[in-house]
């Protein structure tokens, strides 16, 4: 935030709005963008000279060989504040995007707290920045290994989640060899359109030509476009569905359990994250 703006200024004459577009091309994240849009003439000295005395340090740091990739940072904002909700639920990206931020800044206070010898001697206001920045170890390491990179659930999310995973697919893996036995067996007779198994509402099927659908006993689960063929749940692999059923069911309520816990953690420490993101733009800035 720009304190003091001027009233009146030379900004067109200056040709700021210019200025705006060359410094944005050096900054990568969309909140870094939205803070060179926010620059304005100040007449705030203290302000001006703190900003003079970052950017000396920060060219000391490049000058050095040091580096940071800020890429990834955007405004939280909202999804913070839906965190402080009791009950509240993120989504499994938005919490991976909330801790890349916190990451990041984690990552950001390391360097600053302990940057290259060549510029430590001068590099008192940089470092105040850092402190600003809390300690996010605590919050990276239980988050740590639950959330892949693709933005679903890990399955040492919890030890309920990975067992229940491992009751689906072993579940999955004793009704699709009853049907392939089923399949073998109606197609030494020309019943199946193809020996394959689908799946149609989260329930294992075969195809079966429907001028054929009488010899098969069980629940029609729909048609083919075509119309040639209808897709079969066979009688003795109902029960079997069922628990397959059962099981996804138990999985759903557990990710909502864990989704809530999750968004819980990150609401504890919203206000710690909305801050140290405040400070990485303030870093990239510069």
């Amino acid at each position: 935030m720009v304190p003091t703006l001027l009233k009146h200024s030379s900004a067109r004459v200056l040709e700021f709005d210019q200025f705006h577009d060359l410094l944005s091309a050096y900054v990568s994240s969309p909140l870094g963008k939205e803070r060179v849009a926010g620059l304005a003439p100040s007449s705030d000295r203290q302000w001006i000279d703190e900003q003079q005395q970052l950017v000396a340090e920060t060219r000391r740091f490049l000058a050095v060989g040091g580096r940071f990739d800020f890429s990834g940072l955007f405004d939280a904002g909202q999804l913070l504040a839906k965190s402080k909700i009791s009950g509240a639920q993120l989504e499994t990206a938005e919490l991976r995007d909330i801790l890349l931020l916190a990451d990041k800044a984690a990552e950001w206070r390391e360097v600053a707290l302990n940057p290259p010898e060549a510029v430590s001697k001068e590099w008192e206001s940089m470092r105040a920045l850092a402190l600003q920045i809390a300690d996010f170890t605590a919050l990276l390491r239980y988050f740590r290994n639950k959330i892949q990179p693709d933005g679903t659930l890990d399955d040492r999310a919890s030890p309920e989640l990975g067992r229940i995973r491992r009751e689906v697919e072993k579940q999955k893996r004793l009704i699709q060899e009853s049907l392939r036995g089923y399949l073998r067996r109606l197609a030494e007779g020309g019943a199946v359109q193809d020996e394959l198994i689908t799946i149609r509402g989260e329930r294992f099927v075969i195809p079966v030509k429907t001028e054929q659908r009488k010899r098969v006993n069980g629940v029609i689960h729909g048609a083919s476009s075509s119309g040639q063929t209808v897709f079969i749940e066979p009688l003795e692999t109902i029960e079997q569905n069922n628990d397959l059923v059962r099981l996804l069911e138990e999985e759903q309520a557990e990710v909502r359990r864990i989704l809530q816990e999750m968004t819980a953690k990150i609401g504890e420490e919203a206000a710690n994250i909305a801050a140290a993101t405040d400070v990485m733009a303030e870093v990239e800035l510069q």
